[in-house]
């Protein structure tokens, strides 16, 4: 009996492991830059179901970073999750928690503890040349959300260059936003350096 349980294991551990698509983050980069990729997709990369950093991009990225701008100070964690997401398609991303304290050291925003579904996690999207890209939302209605993009800089692995795109497509909602006027976005406009501790 014990032998037919580790034959059934032994071909199921097979099936599953053919039943993966592993695919790489240059492909998919590579994909986004195709001129036509709008109209006709990626059909070669259609049945991929794992994402995988191959190369390990994305190690450069994991620590914790910190950094200031506009009188704030920023402390962010970025952890390499490997097969994250629950669709079809994994992908191995980088994730972010961070706090934000404001000149006089009082915290003004922390995800720390938070799971990582939740708002206010920074999710790893895939690299643009040397650029990985991630996505944030803190406050929707408020507009704090947008497009992070984050490198290392050439001269020192030590230092990253953090940019905020905020989102401009989306609309505000005053009622659910009462300080919509003086409203300031918890990441910087400009770009800001973030030195790894």
């Amino acid at each position: 009996m014990k032998s037919k349980i580790y034959m059934f294991t032994f071909f199921l551990a097979i099936f599953l492991c053919k039943a993966q698509v592993i695919g790489t983050l240059e492909q998919f980069e590579e994909c986004s830059k195709r001129p036509n990729r709008d109209e006709l997709g990626c059909p070669d990369l259609e049945d991929i179901t794992y994402v995988k950093d191959t190369n390990n991009r994305l190690d450069q990225f994991v620590g914790t970073w910190k950094g200031s701008a506009n009188g704030k100070q920023y402390e962010i964690q970025f952890e390499k999750k490997l097969q994250y997401g629950d669709n079809n398609r994994k992908w191995d991303k980088i994730l972010g928690r961070m706090i934000i304290k404001d000149a006089s050291g009082n915290t003004i925003f922390s995800s720390m503890n938070i799971p990582l579904d939740e708002a206010g996690i920074l999710r790893g999207a895939n690299f643009q040349s040397r650029v990985y890209i991630l996505t944030f939302v803190a406050n929707s209605y408020c507009n704090d959300s947008g497009e992070v993009f984050i490198e290392i800089t050439k001269a020192n692995s030590n230092k990253m260059t953090l940019y905020f795109d905020r989102d401009q497509s989306i609309i505000f909602k005053p009622e659910k936003c009462p300080n919509l006027a003086t409203y300031v976005p918890l990441l910087p406009k400009d770009k800001m350096t973030l030195t790894k501790q």
